[in-house]
């Protein structure tokens, strides 16, 4: 099954820089090139002038046997965020932009004529972009057959996570403010004598802000102390969701004095309806969908495609790369015998032509002989040393190693040591090789 792409702007941010959209817009919006019209003078020399309306609107400028129309540059002034597209409203601002598209058309057609497109340079680049705009074009097609979230996926997630969508309770609360507390219960008591609320806040109110309407403070809420108008007053704050509405409370203290409040009107707490919160509930679960979906879409074409990851080879392309040198010394310092004889022989067949390498070819007969005491071996591996590198330095120690390693070691001591024979067994870390014989040496 083939799946169509369809090449559409997906959260294309907004260009401020107009011009760098004139290049894709300009072979594509603009029509045919006219087969029509009247040949005449620009600027100095041949060029097309319109002889008649042009269904994509005027032509307000050639570049050679090429119309640039108003509906082309209205194509690129359309892509830009709206605080930008006012800024060509006038007929100055609209002329820029039109010569940026001459001038852009002007490079386009010397690098066409110039071959500027053959280059290989320009063909990689190119190829890149077509690829990038392949993959994520295709990609964007399957994930927009993501299906949506089901109605009853929305009301399960509205449900699960009702919380979040509460509104608090909030009470509207009127007072007057009063000097004393002794003050405060006496207009308390005229109010309960029949005294009129408004009257009484006209004549006793401190608050002048508020006095000639009733002393409105406006909403607050049971989890926040600050009462608009008065600052911070958390026993105000407690006394509102206490008192009935429309009933007046006992005289209360805040930083200003003292306070009588009436709660005008109460909201107990509730819900934002489905329907308010509908559309972010759908937002999240797509997102959440989008994360699996994306993932199982993206699985599914790599086991298609039959991939595999070498996590073997990625430990060796990340480790840092090492010497010949790093190698020699790596072997040195190995412990057992045959641990380096190995490392020598990785080091020789992986660098054939170093310097080192003569050094390891030596070092593997010198351990045979020296550390594992297989002199048959040995003899083997400086045979094809001398054989290899028959001017070398070292094949001179080779051939002194040949003849000598069969040889019972000196007593150093000169006494009975108990040795029986054969040689020591002292690693080539601390034995040192035969030097070379020189002329005159026995």
């Amino acid at each position: 099954m083939t799946h169509p792409i369809r090449w559409r702007a997906r959260g294309r941010p907004a260009r401020v820089a107009l011009v760098v959209l004139a290049l894709a817009l300009g072979g594509c919006q603009s029509g045919p090139r006219p087969a029509d019209g009247v040949a005449g003078a620009t600027s100095g020399g041949r060029g097309w002038k319109p002889s008649h309306p042009d269904t994509l609107g005027p032509v307000v400028a050639v570049v050679g046997n090429r119309r640039i129309t108003a509906h082309e540059v209205d194509s690129v002034i359309a892509t830009a965020p709206a605080n930008v597209r006012d800024q060509f409203n006038s007929a100055e601002a609209y002329r820029r932009l039109v010569d940026r598209l001459v001038t852009e058309e002007a490079v386009y057609q010397a690098a066409r004529a110039a071959g500027a497109d053959k280059s290989p340079g320009y063909q990689a680049e190119v190829a890149r972009s077509a690829r990038d705009l392949l993959i994520r074009g295709y990609y964007q097609d399957r994930m927009d057959a993501l299906p949506p979230p089901a109605e009853s996926a929305v009301q399960g997630y509205y449900d699960a996570h009702k919380e979040e969508y509460v509104v608090q309770p909030r009470a509207r609360v009127r007072h007057i403010q009063l000097p004393t507390r002794a003050k405060a219960a006496s207009v308390r008591r005229l109010l309960e004598k029949g005294g009129l609320w408004d009257s009484l806040c006209r004549t006793h109110s401190t608050d002048a802000a508020t006095k000639n309407d009733g002393g409105i403070l406006g909403f607050i809420t049971p989890e926040v102390e600050y009462v608009p108008g008065i600052g911070k007053a958390p026993s105000i704050v407690t006394a509102a969701f206490e008192l009935k509405e429309g009933e007046t409370s006992q005289p209360l203290k805040s930083e200003k004095g003292w306070h009588l409040i009436r709660v005008e009107s109460l909201e107990p707490k509730g819900y934002q309806p489905l329907a308010a919160v509908r559309g972010g509930i759908v937002d999240r679960l797509t997102a959440e969908a989008s994360g699996a979906y994306s993932k199982a879409v993206l699985d599914s074409l790599k086991e298609q495609a039959n991939a595999t990851v070498f996590d073997d080879s990625i430990q060796v392309a990340v480790r840092p790369a090492k010497t010949p040198q790093d190698y020699f010394k790596e072997a040195q310092a190995a412990v057992l015998p045959q641990d380096r004889i190995e490392l020598y022989r990785a080091l020789v067949n992986r660098f054939p032509n170093d310097s080192v390498t003569v050094q390891a070819e030596f070092m593997i007969g010198f351990t045979y002989a020296e550390d594992v005491g297989d002199t048959d071996q040995a003899r083997e591996e400086f045979e094809k040393f001398i054989a290899r590198h028959p001017n070398h330095e070292l094949a001179t120690s080779a051939k002194w190693m040949m003849e000598n390693m069969d040889k019972p070691a000196p007593d150093l001591e000169g006494g009975d040591t108990g040795d029986t024979g054969k040689r020591g067994a002292a690693t080539d870390s601390t034995r040192t090789v035969p030097p070379k014989r020189t002329q005159g040496s026995p």
